[in-house]
C-alpha cells in the first residue's frame, strides 16, 4: 500500500518538477524587444532552430503575458544581432505584416521568413530540450 502511495506522488510531482526546471532556462535566454510586435531571440551557445522558437514562446508568454494561442513569425532568419553586437539572433514578430503568407511546414526551421507558428507550439520546444538534457 505505501508503495502505491510513494509511487502516485513521484508521478504527480515530476511532471511539476521538470516544467518548473524549464522556466530557469527560459529565463536565462537573452530575447531582446525590437518595437512593439518584434523581438530577437539572441544565440547564447549552440542553438538550433527549436531553441530559438522555444525563446519565440517564452516571449510572448511568459515575458509579453500574451496567450498561448498568439501566432509569431518569423520575421529574419539567423544573422547579425540588431540589439546585441557581435552576437547572431533570429527576429520573429507578433504582426505577419509585410511577411510572406504562411506555408505549410513539414520540419522546424529558422530559415524562411513567413513561417508561423502559435506561442504554445514554439514554447513546447522548452520542455522538449529539458527533457532531452536530462536524458
Amino acid at each position: 500500500m505505501m508503495r502505491r502511495i510513494v509511487a502516485g506522488l513521484l508521478a504527480t510531482a515530476l511532471p511539476l518538477t521538470a516544467q518548473a526546471a524549464t522556466t530557469g532556462e527560459e529565463d536565462a535566454m537573452v530575447i531582446n524587444r525590437l518595437n512593439a510586435s518584434d523581438f530577437e531571440v539572441v544565440e547564447t551557445r549552440s542553438m538550433g532552430a527549436t531553441d530559438f522558437w522555444c525563446g519565440a514562446g517564452t516571449f510572448v508568454e511568459r515575458r509579453s503575458g500574451l496567450p498561448g494561442t498568439t501566432p509569431i513569425y518569423l520575421k529574419r532568419p539567423r544573422g547579425p544581432s540588431s540589439s546585441t553586437p557581435g552576437r547572431k539572433a533570429v527576429v520573429f514578430s507578433t504582426s505577419g505584416a509585410g511577411l510572406p503568407a504562411p506555408q505549410g511546414q513539414t520540419s522546424i526551421s529558422v530559415v524562411r521568413p513567413g513561417s508561423m507558428l502559435k506561442s504554445n507550439v514554439a514554447r513546447s520546444f522548452c520542455r522538449d530540450a529539458f527533457t532531452r538534457a536530462t536524458k
